[in-house]
């Protein structure tokens, strides 16, 4: 079996390129320097979203973290890890985190129920994104309050595509 060797380079084609490989890097880098999405940047739909789910309380942005790659090449499969931080007890507890990726045909992705005998208010999931979009994340404390997160993702091969 034979590779084809490229007419301007004299190289095989059977891998990328540096070149490519750079240009990759550096979309990855540009990627993972935009910022997050502020609340008033949001989408009206995601805005809608999130006060339904927070019940018209603002979250705030303090005390979670969204592990997220910034680049995935399958939204078929993608890591993502929630943790809160909490002392986890029965006066000062996560009571659930929900994630949302705005663009998908069900936008409303998950809900995670914790209590204070869950130990850690960390949850880790594999998610499928329809494309490129911002993911995010929104938990519930114990006392009324909402703290949330969000990051961009960029998707290069997007999964949930919709046959209708």
């Amino acid at each position: 079996m034979s590779s084809a060797i490229s007419p301007r380079s004299g190289r095989s084609d059977s891998g990328p390129d540096r070149r490519r490989v750079v240009a990759g890097a550096a979309a990855g880098l540009l990627v993972a320097a935009l910022p997050p999405h502020a609340a008033a940047e949001a989408s009206p739909e995601l805005a809608q979203l999130i006060a339904r789910i927070t019940e018209g309380v603002a979250p705030e942005r303090a005390r979670i973290s969204l592990e997220i790659p910034a680049l995935v090449e399958n939204g078929n499969s993608v890591d993502t890890r929630i943790a809160v931080e909490s002392p986890m007890t029965e006066a000062d507890h996560v009571r659930w985190i929900h994630l949302i990726a705005e663009k998908n045909p069900f936008p409303d992705m998950a809900r995670f129920h914790l209590g204070p005998r869950a130990g850690r208010a960390e949850v880790a999931t594999t998610l499928r994104l329809a494309q490129s979009q911002t993911v995010t994340a929104i938990a519930a404390l114990s006392d009324g309050r909402f703290v949330m997160a969000d990051a961009n993702i960029v998707v290069t091969l997007s999964a949930c595509i919709d046959g209708g």
